[in-house]
């Protein structure tokens, strides 16, 4: 399962409507904030220095948040969580948030819990990231834009906690929502092969190769898939693929490794 990146993370925030519009009682402190996310994919001690003394100043939980992404991409993944944690229970409560803020509540909880989800799966704590995820799930509103990576990071917890069932549930919640995307066909196809169900495996991995057929994790499991069905033709086939198409890579060592396994 690959691990999600921090900068979905940015655009879950960045993409609210009228956040930076509305969220910040004033212009300055919207800047302050966009600067300070911006420094945080350039230089993380610098953007947690920044967002501290930002905070200490009266930056309130927009400060906090930028600090929060910033500790996430210091690796200190436990501390990131529970400040997302600790800034939806601020604005739960209404503390150091602006009138807009305040106003829309239900989604901002719904981010803040996304992002401490991914954070504490990333820390190795799963039962603690599927209940940060099931309540950023709780905050849906119909026809959410976040709904679908809510749904997919969830899925990808459960399958952590070889809860199989759940995480086809969850993957079938996400490709309902958008069926366009590769990555929950993938995953659920994963999830099918650890229940056994080889047919259905089969067909989610169809359907994302038909939107991008060339992708390398895709590839490797449709091999896997193959080689489970014991059609060791195909799967010899999709593993030359993605050699041809990935040499000199460790996409190249894993299928040369699995087509040493054929026929033993």
């Amino acid at each position: 399962m690959a691990v999600r990146i921090i900068i979905f993370m940015v655009l879950l925030i960045a993409n609210t409507v009228e956040l930076h519009a509305q969220y910040f009682e004033n212009r300055e402190q919207a800047r302050k904030y966009n600067d300070c996310i911006e420094l945080v994919k350039e230089d993380h001690e610098e953007a947690l220095a920044v967002s501290r003394k930002w905070y200490i100043e009266g930056g309130g939980v927009a400060a906090q948040h930028c600090e929060a992404l910033a500790v996430y991409e210091m690796q200190n993944f436990e501390d990131a969580a529970a400040l997302f944690e600790q800034i939806a229970s601020k604005v739960a409560k209404g503390e150091g948030v602006s009138e807009f803020a305040e106003k829309n509540k239900k989604v901002l909880a719904l981010q803040l819990n996304y992002l401490a989800g991914v954070a504490w799966r990333t820390a190795g704590h799963l039962d603690r990231s599927y209940n940060a995820l099931s309540a950023s799930l709780a905050e849906l509103g119909e026809n959410s834009v976040y709904a679908y990576g809510v749904y997919l990071e969830r899925g990808l917890v459960q399958f952590s906690l070889e809860d199989y069932d759940s995480a086809v549930a969850d993957f079938t919640s996400a490709l309902d929502i958008n069926a366009e995307k590769i990555d929950a066909f993938l995953y659920r196809a994963e999830s099918f092969r650890k229940l056994k169900e080889h047919i259905k495996a089969r067909l989610d991995l169809n359907a994302a190769l038909a939107i991008e057929p060339n992708q390398p994790d895709l590839l490797f499991e449709s091999g896997v898939n193959y080689r489970m069905q014991r059609n060791d033709e195909k799967a010899l086939s999709e593993w030359e693929k993605l050699i041809a198409k990935y040499p000199d890579t460790h996409w190249q060592k894993l299928a040369e490794d699995n087509i040493k396994l054929i026929g033993q």
